[in-house]
């Protein structure tokens, strides 16, 4: 996939609350629903990983265009970061049953091959994202419960994507203090 493409979906991925809280306020539920079930079906499609991480993006597209065909568009994409947040949570918690963890997976494309302590330093990330995978999801469904899609903004379009930048970073740091140590 081109490089351009690659950036164009992401930035379409990270601001996709704003534009189902505006397509819902401004416009038609189902116009909220479909960019992003065309998203998960290209994914699906050309996304990297393994047939589990394809086959959940068809599922997902799936369920989305089942939800709207049942007049359901716009509790499907008040639950739709519920949604992403379990399977992030799936997988990542599948890896620390069946090693190497994603995490260790990523370390190992910037950094090669992990000694024994790097590889037990990767669980440990992978642990600290699953928590934050279910609490994050966890207020996401809170959200979604109550309906309110101002605040369904401010959190998943906002205050999550904060959440996740600070984890990155805390992480960022704590790494480069134990590379040092060594």
């Amino acid at each position: 996939m081109k490089a351009w493409l690659k950036r164009a979906l992401k930035v379409a991925l990270l601001l996709y609350p704003l534009y189902v809280w505006w397509a819902i306020n401004h416009w038609h539920p189902a116009a909220a629903l479909l960019p992003i079930a065309g998203i998960a079906l290209f994914k699906s499609f050309t996304g990297q990983g393994g047939l589990a991480s394809r086959s959940f993006f068809l599922v997902t597209c799936l369920s989305l265009i089942l939800a709207m065909l049942l007049g359901q568009a716009e509790h499907a994409m008040l639950y739709y970061p519920v949604w992403m947040n379990a399977g992030m949570l799936l997988l990542f918690g599948y890896s620390l049953l069946y090693p190497p963890t994603v995490v260790e997976r990523i370390a190992r494309l910037m950094d090669g091959e992990l000694d024994q302590k790097a590889q037990t330093y990767t669980r440990k990330v992978t642990q600290v994202w699953c928590l934050f995978f279910l609490i994050n999801g966890s207020i996401a469904l809170l959200t979604a419960t109550l309906g309110d899609w101002d605040l369904w903004l401010l959190y998943n379009g906002f205050i999550a994507y904060v959440l996740m930048g600070l984890l990155m970073f805390i992480e960022w740091q704590v790494r480069r203090v134990v590379k040092a140590a060594k």
